[in-house]
C-alpha cells in the first residue's frame, strides 16, 4: 500500500495539516519539524500523489495525440512521427497519451477539455476543412491548446504542422521526367483533402514545366475502402491502351506492395515499369529493388508539434497557439 499523509501524520504525532505545510515547504511550519517529516517521507518511502499535485497547479503535464484516421493505414507513418513527439514532451517532463478516432466525437472531445485529461492536443489527420474549423472552435472554446498534423489547414486562425507537398509532388514528377519517362500514371487519394490537392498540384506542375500534356486518363483516384485499392489502382494503370512507363503511387506501402505485383506480372522494375512512392518510411529503404520516393521529415513534424505545445501551456492557453501554422 502507498505510504499517505496521513501515514506520515500518525507516525509523527503531529497534524495532517502540518505535514502537508512541511512536504510543501511552507513558511509556517518550523524547520525542525519540516526535517523531522522530510526525514520520516524518506524513511516510510512516501511519494507525493501526482493527482494531488496537478489539480492544485491547473497541470496534468500530459500532451494528447488525436488519431483520426485508421492506425493500420499510417502506423508505419506513426512509428516515425511519435518517436519526435515523444522526445520533445520527454525534456519537457510531459507524458504523450495516445487517443484514437475522438474528432468526429463532440461529447468525447468536451470530456476530454473539461476533466482536464490532458495540457494540449495534437490532432493527426484532420478532417475536411469546415469539420476542422468546427472542431477548433470547441476546442479554442474550452481554452485547450491544439495543433494540428500532417495536413496543411487552410484556415488563417487555425495552426498545423504539414510538408510541402507541392513541392514533393512536383520534384518527384520531375525526377521521374530526367530518367525519360513522358507517360507518368498519377495516383490520388481525395479523402485526404489538402495533401491529395497540393500532391496533385506538384505533378500537375512539373508536367507543365517540362511541356508534357496533362493526361487525365493517366490519373486514377483509390477509394480506401476497398482493402485491395493499391492493386486496383495498378491495374487500372496497366489496363490503359497506352499504358504509363512510370507511376506515383499516394503512399510507400501500397508502392512497395505494387513493387511485388509487377513481379508476379513478370515486369521488372525499373526496366519496363518505374514505380514511386510517398512518405520516405523506413520500410521503403530495403525494398529489392530500392524504391524511388520522397521523404518527408516526419520525426521532425512530430518534435515541432510538440514543441509548440508547451510553449503555448505555459503562455496562457489555445489563443498562443492561432496564427502560428508551420509548412
Amino acid at each position: 500500500m502507498p505510504v499517505t499523509i496521513e501515514d506520515l501524520s500518525n507516525k509523527l504525532g503531529v497534524s495532517r495539516s502540518t505535514v502537508s505545510k512541511a512536504l510543501n515547504d511552507r513558511g509556517d511550519v518550523s524547520s525542525q519539524t519540516k526535517a523531522r517529516v522530510t526525514q520520516a517521507a524518506r524513511e516510510l518511502g512516501y511519494q507525493p500523489s501526482a493527482a494531488a499535485r496537478n489539480l492544485r497547479r491547473q497541470r496534468t503535464d500530459k500532451i494528447g495525440l488525436v488519431v483520426n484516421y485508421p492506425i493500420f493505414r499510417v502506423s508505419d507513418f506513426l512509428a516515425e512521427l511519435i518517436p519526435g513527439m515523444a522526445m520533445v514532451a520527454e525534456e519537457a517532463t510531459c507524458n504523450l497519451i495516445l487517443y484514437t478516432s475522438l474528432a468526429g466525437n463532440t461529447q468525447r472531445i468536451k470530456s476530454l477539455c473539461r476533466s482536464r485529461e490532458v495540457d494540449g492536443i495534437i490532432i493527426a489527420w484532420p478532417p475536411r476543412l469546415s469539420e476542422t474549423v468546427a472542431l477548433s472552435r470547441l476546442l479554442a472554446d474550452e481554452d485547450m491548446p491544439h495543433i494540428f498534423l500532417p495536413r496543411r489547414v487552410p484556415h488563417d486562425d487555425i495552426s498545423y504542422v504539414a510538408a510541402d507537398h507541392v513541392q514533393g509532388a512536383r520534384l518527384l514528377t520531375q525526377h521521374l521526367i530526367t530518367l525519360g519517362h513522358r507517360r507518368i500514371g498519377f495516383e490520388r487519394l481525395p479523402e485526404v483533402f489538402e495533401t491529395d490537392h497540393d500532391r496533385h498540384t506538384g505533378y500537375a506542375q512539373a508536367l507543365q514545366e517540362a511541356g508534357i500534356p496533362y493526361d487525365p486518363q493517366l490519373v486514377i483516384s483509390a477509394d480506401t475502402n476497398d482493402e485491395d485499392y493499391g492493386e486496383r489502382s495498378f491495374c487500372a494503370f496497366t489496363a490503359l491502351p497506352e499504358a504509363p512507363t512510370a507511376i506515383l503511387f499516394f503512399t510507400d506501402p501500397v508502392a512497395i506492395k505494387v513493387l511485388s505485383l509487377a513481379k508476379e506480372r513478370g515486369m521488372r522494375v525499373p526496366q519496363d515499369l518505374s514505380i514511386a512512392g510517398y512518405d520516405g518510411i523506413l520500410s521503403s529503404g530495403v525494398t529489392e529493388p530500392a524504391l524511388t520516393t520522397v521523404r518527408q521529415s516526419t520525426s521532425e513534424m512530430g518534435e515541432l508539434a510538440a514543441e509548440s505545445l508547451p510553449g503555448a501551456i505555459t503562455e496562457g492557453g489555445a489563443a498562443a497557439l492561432h496564427g502560428k501554422g508551420a509548412a
